[in-house]
């Protein structure tokens, strides 16, 4: 049809079949349609989804080209650095593919966004405010998941988030000679569609948090269970763990909700760390500098909620570096984390040490596995270990920064344990002569929907007809009320799954709920309400 939707004929031929299934009435169509679109989405979902292909690794645009089996990465230079666009790559950079080719669309380093021919995108200059923007002489973000790209739904739009610091708290860190928390998170949106596929940014500098103190770093999404929607998770707080969240949607970015934890207080190096989430999206783990603990929570892929929060200590060891270890810092500082495929283990960088932590082992003495002690090259040369990242092939990759080189280290095995799971020293080399070697902030963008986990986006409970529960009005205001004969609890959930309210009562109270889409459910049956 002329506006863009699919539509489905579905025929009940009711000469043919049983009365027991010509009862079903108007229930035909729906599962019909319900077929189809099962069969559409099985075909979107299961082909390999390209968006996090092309990895940006280094300074000069330095790439790993994965193919989406087992094999390594293919390595390509994409440009040179030139004067005046400054294509420079080291911590805080982003990055996303085609989702079909796997050709890099959009690359941003934290301050500017680049083309896929190298170039700065129309109106992707200055991604933050001036000072900061200008505080070095190539405009980059310096600290791990300081940028993150992603789909703004399916026609070549993408949201670009940046946390970043205003002009007037760079002044206070400049005059004072404290630290410069990131007080802004901000996001701006890009047609790749425009310039010819060269992309444009069409909605720049629209703020969803101000005025509170962010950490640099700890940035990442995880699908939501619906299979297309994401949530947003940010680190915050001095002296506490805040974590704010974001539904970002096609149409909106919903929040922020703020969750607050006071098992664990984060503050001084907020500038090393990483957050990131377990491979079926249902568990989220943070480290940052000062603290050598790992903060790890259950993620409801549904609500977007932490919960059941754990505190786990972290080995202390020796640098290997005695002047260090002499001035009583026995051990570095914690900079990365990231779980295996199989989510049996995380793994935990420090700038000189490798650990693999057995999340099934019970036992302290053998859970905890040292994977490198001290630096993979020699100290003179050697580059800090930074943050980790689980590619396409399955490898676990460790970022380096702190000094200039075209290689890191890699885990081959990381569902293995202790030795077995394989540290490869310096295996993955970059072509590039000058290259900070640090992978790109990326989500896992082959985490497909999960219909179990939470209602009511199974499509079977869906499919049940509604022949005994009544709810009116539809579309209402402030109050919904409910005829049937069932003796159940009626339910009242969102559009995203989120339970929000539980009655014995005919009569819900919804004057406190925002406008949108809802649904309540008695037993087995339920129906959709508007709210207005």
């Amino acid at each position: 049809m002329n506006d863009g939707k699919i539509y489905v004929a579905c025929r009940e031929t009711s000469t043919r079949y049983p009365k027991s299934l010509r009862t079903w009435g108007s229930r035909s169509i729906f599962l019909c349609l319900l077929f189809f679109f099962n069969i559409l989405y099985f075909n979107c979902y299961c082909q390999i989804n390209k968006s996090g292909n092309t990895v940006i690794f280094g300074v000069e645009c330095s790439v790993g080209i994965f193919s989406g089996d087992t094999s390594r990465p293919t390595t390509e230079r994409k440009w040179p650095i030139i004067q005046g666009t400054d294509r420079v790559f080291t911590s805080g950079h982003s990055c996303i593919s085609d989702s079909a080719s796997g050709t890099i669309k959009i690359i941003c380093n934290g301050y500017r966004l680049f083309d896929t021919l190298g170039n700065i995108m129309d109106n992707g200059d200055s991604l933050v405010p001036p000072k900061i923007f200008t505080h070095n002489s190539i405009p980059d973000a310096p600290t791990t998941q300081g940028s993150i790209i992603l789909p703004k739904g399916s026609n070549g739009l993408y949201y670009v988030f940046v946390a970043t610091t205003t002009d007037s708290a760079y002044d206070y860190w400049i005059a004072n000679g404290t630290e410069a928390p990131y007080n802004i998170l901000q996001y701006h949106v890009v047609d790749i569609n425009a310039n010819n596929g060269l992309g444009k940014v069409i909605e720049k500098n629209k703020k969803i948090v101000q005025f509170s103190r962010l950490n640099k770093v700890g940035m990442m999404a995880c699908r939501h269970a619906n299979g297309y929607d994401w949530w947003l998770l940010k680190q915050a707080g001095y002296d506490s763990n805040m974590i704010y969240r974001f539904l970002v949607k096609a149409d909106t970015i919903e929040g922020p909700y703020l969750q607050v934890f006071n098992s664990i207080k984060f503050g001084k190096y907020d500038n090393l760390g990483q957050s990131c989430f377990s491979t079926n999206g249902k568990q989220y783990a943070y480290v940052t500098g000062g603290k050598n603990k790992i903060f790890l929570a259950d993620f409801d892929r549904c609500s977007g909620l932490l919960s059941n929060p754990k505190l786990i200590p972290v080995p202390i060891d020796s640098t290997t570096y005695p002047f260090i270890d002499n001035q009583g810092v026995r051990d570095s500082l914690m900079t990365g984390i990231c779980f295996s495929s199989n989510d049996s283990f995380i793994y935990l960088s420090k700038e000189y040490n490798i650990y693999q932590l057995d999340l099934m082992d019970t036992n302290s003495s053998t859970k905890w596995y040292r994977i490198q002690h001290g630096s993979d090259t020699s100290a003179l040369w050697f580059e800090y270990y930074g943050q980790l990242y689980r590619e396409p092939d399955g490898r676990i990759y460790i970022g380096k920064y702190g000094s200039n080189s075209n290689s890191c280290s890699v885990i081959d095995y990381p569902n293995k344990k202790g030795v077995a799971c394989g540290f490869c020293r310096k295996c993955f080399r970059v072509d590039s002569s000058y290259s900070i070697v640090s992978p790109a902030n990326m989500p896992d963008f082959n985490l497909g929907a999960d219909s179990s986990s939470c209602w009511p986006l199974s499509n079977v409970q869906l499919a049940i007809s509604n022949e005994q529960l009544k709810v009116y009005p539809n579309p209402a205001k402030s109050v919904l009320y409910m005829q049937t004969t069932s003796k159940q609890k009626r339910v009242l959930y969102n559009y995203t799954g989120q339970l929000l309210f539980t009655t014995t009562e005919n009569k819900i109270d919804v004057s406190k709920y925002p406008r949108g889409l809802y649904f309540v459910k008695c037993g087995a049956e339920a129906i959709k309400v508007i709210l207005e």
